[in-house]
Formats: C-alpha cells, structure tokens, sequence
C-alpha cells in the first residue's frame, strides 16, 4: 500500500499527510491504557493549536466547524480523562498535542493491492459511520480517503466536512492485530508537524505497548 494525494486535495494544503501501518503479535485494543494523570502530563493545554486546521476546514466551505484538537481539549475539560486502551489513547493525546484529527484503521488482507488516497468526494461515495448502521451519502467536494485501486473505486475510510467520521467497517476489532495510522496534516504547516504527530503516538506507545510497530507508507506521486 502506498500513500496517494490527489491534486484536489493538495489545493486545500494538504501537502505533507502521513500513514503508517500499526502491527503486533498481540490484538491491538488490548492492554491498559494511561491514567488520567499520565494524560494531563502528555501535553500542555495552554499551547496554542496550528489555525491551519481552522483554515482546512474553511477551504471545504465549513468555516464555523470546530477542528478536532480543539473539540477534544474542551470535551477533557468539562468531562474529563476516560482511557480506551494503549493505541486509542495514543492516538488521543497525539491529537490533543497537536490539533490534528487522526484516522485510526482496520487493514484487511486486499489492502495489500490497493493504494490509500487522499482526495475529495465526487459526489457518488457513501459511508457507515462508526457506531452506526445507516450509510450516508458524502457531499461532493468533502475531504475523503480510504483504499482505492486501478480497476477498484475509492472505499472510504473517513469523511472530513461537516461532519468528521470514520467508517464502521473500518473500526478496529478486538482480534485486529494489524491497523493503519493516518495524519492528514494542515494548511501552512510543514512536514515536520505530521511527522511529530507519528512521533508522539510512537512515544506513547513504547510505554505502554512497545511491542507495536509502526511502519510508513511509501508516498507517491498522483490520484
């Protein structure tokens, strides 16, 4: 699998995403995850978050949505700390470090042959929210990516609009021992800032569960 950015989607700014496959002997939603305590000191809540989060989801034409660090820092100060294991937890304080609205995804054996890209919806894509069983249809010009082949249309894993969900067939499962990591990144940040994002999950796994890897996608040209 390699990592595909299409023309659309590098005109939002989106120019340095990065994906990186999640493996381990053990299922990945297993383990303890970090106390409340090990949470508040994985980042400074006082740091300001990159505005070009803000200025992504104005360019889809949703100016007045919040951007997901900055949703994820209120919701842990009004209700507080709740752990959903090691990777999920991660994934949380990456994002409350950084802003970025991280996908977090099931891999299934013919992912190998496909490409993972980024692009926006035509128009015709639908998707099943996680925690949900309706499919809906996706707005033309929102932000989607998912796996897509040369003779296969994209399926998506994620929707960035108005509304900002990940695909319930996509969710990890308790027996998954293989996921997929992606960071879409901002306008007017560098590579630096998504690859600090990998960074920090990686950190905060060697803590807690050091026997996951973490591998990256190869990037490519094109979509």
């Amino acid at each position: 699998m390699r990592l595909l950015v299409s023309e659309e989607a590098r005109s939002l700014g989106l120019i340095n995403p990065r994906a990186w496959q999640l493996t381990a002997d053990a299922p990945l939603l297993g383990g303890e995850g970090l106390s409340a305590r090990q949470a508040a000191a994985s980042y400074d809540a006082d740091t300001a978050l990159p505005q070009g989060y803000r200025k992504l989801l104005a360019g889809l034409g949703y100016p007045d949505v919040v951007p997901a660090g900055e949703r994820l820092r209120t919701l842990l100060a009004t209700r507080g700390w709740r752990s959903h294991g090691p990777v999920v937890d991660a994934v949380s304080v990456a994002t409350l470090r950084h802003g970025a609205g991280i996908g977090l995804h099931r891999l299934l054996p013919t992912d190998a042959e496909r490409d993972l890209l980024i692009g926006r919806a035509k128009g015709g894509e639908r998707i099943v929210p996680a925690f949900s069983t309706r499919s809906r249809p996706i707005p033309a010009g929102d932000l989607i990516y998912g796996a897509a082949g040369p003779e296969v249309d994209l399926e998506p894993f994620a929707w960035l609009g108005r509304r900002d969900c990940d695909s319930a067939e996509r969710q990890l499962t308790e027996s998954d021992h293989q996921g997929l990591l992606v960071v879409l990144g901002c306008p007017d940040e560098d590579a630096g800032h998504t690859d600090a994002i990998g960074a920090t999950v990686a950190e905060v796994l060697r803590s807690v569960r050091p026997d996951i890897t973490l591998t990256p996608l190869s990037p490519a040209t094109g979509g």
